[in-house]
């Protein structure tokens, strides 16, 4: 698998940001995943991940971080986690 260096990169939100639908969608296809899989990741339905990458409702920055802990594109030590 990828790993993505997301600390310098335009589509990396930061943590109060909410990432843009085609960071969402890069880093489901970077991870190898479907959106069904993606959503379940993340414990989000299926229309849920389908709206965050259709730019039809916002994913929370949270759940962004969780998705790319959870699939080795960032570390916790790229994301200083005492803030």
């Amino acid at each position: 698998m990828q790993r993505l260096d997301n600390r310098h990169s335009m589509n990396s939100p930061l943590k109060s940001q909410s990432p843009t639908p085609a960071a969402i969608r890069k880093a489901r296809v970077t991870a190898g995943l479907t959106q069904t899989k993606a959503a379940q990741a993340v414990q989000a339905s299926l229309r849920a991940w389908q709206q965050w990458e259709a730019g039809d409702r916002t994913m929370p920055p949270g759940l962004f971080e969780l998705f790319m802990l959870k699939t080795g594109q960032w570390s916790l030590d790229d994301h200083d986690v005492t803030q």
